[in-house]
């Protein structure tokens, strides 16, 4: 009798718990997903915020970035804004000045243009409604855009441009096929006709690859092949071979393909001429000569001999109070340790944060970096 006891009561001790975690467990659910619910149902999609009175004058400033979602120039965007934040300065984040786009609007001090689905897809819900103060993107764009130069050769070049500190981040221009494909080089595409999926980034560093081959959209579409761009990339997206100056362990969006397609494929890293070699590595192009080392991405199973740039950067106008630069090129630098724990490992290095490779430093940033003797 005192053990049926003893086991009923043990059986209501339990049947107690229950019921307390699972009323616990609503509770939370509720307190977690009301806030949640709310912000989804009164954000709306695609809308353009009014942020008030931005500019030089206010400490309000608003700076062309990227998406959220580990979208490199978003990230370094965060890391401004945080930094900034301790010199008493708010920074707005424009999510969707991304792209080619980050230079001009820079430059031009214009609003931000209207959001695509590409901005949407990464996260970037809203527009802000406020003229740009100054920005980030990646060094060789901003150096082509102040030339006038590839992307920009129609449109620009846009001399009013500065450079407020330079932020290393390395990638690598690899190539890749499937290993059931049996190549050794790219060369044997076209001499074979091989009616192959080629996925290319279309970089400026990676079209010299395409050209050399003779590999362009109508020669591989009349054997069968296509060229594509790497968006959306997931471990059943069909291709054969990849090109591309983006590669990197990182999982942002322009290098996760990597990342993915190499963690789901068995793929053959192929090398490339000494001579294209060479002539890439080349300072109106960005890039140098470099090694990725073994196991760079799995399936490098040996040194690989190749060209790779590094670099992206803050960026400001002219018309940027000398006082203001010097506060962001400080501010930069003092939190540059927070830099390695972003989805990029970033750093900086105090020979190269003051080279804009061509486009000149902002005044109010040469005055800190030369205070802080890290320029001759």
């Amino acid at each position: 009798m005192f053990e049926t006891k003893r086991t009923e009561h043990h059986r209501r001790s339990i049947s107690n718990i229950r019921m307390w975690f699972l009323t616990i467990a609503a509770a939370l659910v509720a307190t977690v997903a009301a806030p949640h619910t709310a912000r989804a149902e009164t954000a709306e999609t695609g809308r353009t915020v009014d942020v008030g009175e931005t500019g030089y004058d206010t400490k309000r400033l608003v700076m062309a970035s990227a998406c959220p979602h580990a979208c490199p120039w978003g990230e370094l965007g965060e890391f401004v804004q945080e930094a900034m934040d301790d010199e008493g300065y708010e920074i707005i984040l424009c999510r969707n000045c991304n792209r080619a786009e980050g230079p001009r609007i820079v430059a031009k001090a214009a609003h931000p243009p209207e959001l695509i689905d590409g901005d949407i897809e990464h996260g970037t819900l809203e527009r802000v409604d406020a003229p740009i103060d100054f920005g980030v993107t990646e060094a060789n764009m901003f150096r082509w855009a102040y030339n006038g130069q590839y992307i920009y050769a129609k449109d620009g070049p846009y001399p009013n441009l500065r450079l407020i500190a330079r932020i290393e981040d390395p990638t690598y221009l690899l190539v890749a096929a499937k290993a059931e494909l049996g190549i050794e080089s790219l060369a044997e595409i076209r001499e074979r006709k091989l009616p192959v999926r080629i996925l290319a980034d279309f970089q400026p560093s990676t079209i010299p690859v395409l050209e050399h081959y003779g590999l362009d959209k109508e020669s591989l579409a009349s054997w069968g092949g296509e060229l594509a761009e790497p968006n959306n990339v997931t471990g059943e997206t069909p291709f054969d071979v990849i090109i591309s100056s983006l590669a990197s362990p990182a999982n942002n969006p322009e290098s996760d393909f990597w990342t993915i397609l190499a963690s789901t494929h068995d793929l053959d890293f192929l090398d490339l001429p000494e001579e294209l070699l060479e002539e890439m590595a080349n300072e109106e192009l960005g890039m140098q000569r470099v090694t990725a080392r073994w196991g760079v991405l799995r399936g490098v199973d040996r040194a690989i001999e190749t060209v790779g740039r590094s670099g992206e950067v803050i960026m400001a106008r002219e018309d940027m109070p000398d006082e203001i630069a010097y506060t962001l090129a400080s501010a930069i630098d003092h939190n540059r340790d927070e830099l390695k724990w972003f989805v990029r490992p970033y750093s900086i290095d105090p020979n190269t944060v003051w080279d804009g490779k061509g486009v000149p430093l902002h005044p109010g940033a040469e005055s800190y970096y030369r205070e802080m003797e890290y320029m001759d």
